[in-house]
């Protein structure tokens, strides 16, 4: 019988945090017009605007709950959007001040694309010229990733505590991953990335490759942190000052 009661009382306060927590959350419409959100990333320069990326290839400015006219960026025209394919990732740097800021979308032939650009004189603009596709395997690298299939993209971009860019790849699509791409440490496929990006705009490839990379002298793909991976779409850090 004390079991049991004891039991009821749990129950009891379970249902009353739930209660409390209930009364505390509220939604409301924060702003509109958007067409196929695929993330909702603040500007860390300006704490009253925020950026909604399009997997049609556009990023929507939000400043006080309004939508602006004039987007961040519009790659519609390099793109092809439509099931996991897109404009599926954006990323600012920790250093603010650079102006500079990540994304990735699909190309025109299917692949994956990971490029650089750097705000304007306006900064809820990005500078289309200063576009630079980072290269993958050495400067005479392709600037792009081969993806052998319409699925599984991956294309999150996310920063890490220690600055540098991780970048979520899926398995390139199928079923059963047929090219075993994700098992495969030559292959970019199947993995999360992790690159210094903090290089000059003159570097050919656009980024390092951080020495504590795993398999920097493995005879690996050196880009490589993780391995075996389905599709990593959406990931993020633990924050340790919010129990993380």
């Amino acid at each position: 019988m004390k079991r049991i009661r004891a039991m009821a009382l749990g129950c009891l306060c379970a249902c009353t945090i739930c209660a409390g927590l209930d009364a505390q959350l509220r939604t409301r419409v924060q702003a509109t017009g958007f067409n196929s959100p695929t993330a909702f990333v603040p500007d860390p320069a300006d704490s009253g605007v925020q950026f909604v990326v399009q997997q049609d290839g556009r990023i929507r400015t939000v400043r006080g709950g309004t939508t602006l006219a004039t987007d961040l960026l519009d790659v519609r025209g390099d793109i092809v959007s439509g099931g996991e394919r897109g404009l599926l990732g954006l990323a600012f740097p920790p250093d603010a001040a650079s102006g500079r800021l990540f994304v990735n979308f699909t190309d025109r032939a299917g692949n994956t694309v990971v490029a650089r650009f750097r705000r304007s004189s306006d900064p809820v603009v990005a500078d289309r010229t200063s576009r630079f596709d980072l290269r993958w395997g050495g400067a005479a690298g392709p600037a792009y990733i081969v993806q052998p299939f319409a699925n599984h993209n991956g294309g999150h971009l996310v920063f890490g505590p220690d600055g540098y860019l991780y970048i979520g790849l899926g398995d390139g699509g199928a079923s059963d991953d047929p090219g075993h791409r994700a098992q495969s440490r030559s292959e970019l496929l199947g993995k999360m990335l992790r690159v210094d990006v903090a290089v000059p705009d003159t570097d050919p490839i656009g980024y390092r490759i951080p020495p504590d990379n795993p398999f920097v002298a493995a005879g690996a793909r050196p880009e490589i942190w993780a391995f075996g991976l389905r599709n990593p779409w959406r990931y993020s850090f633990d924050d340790p000052l919010r129990g993380g």
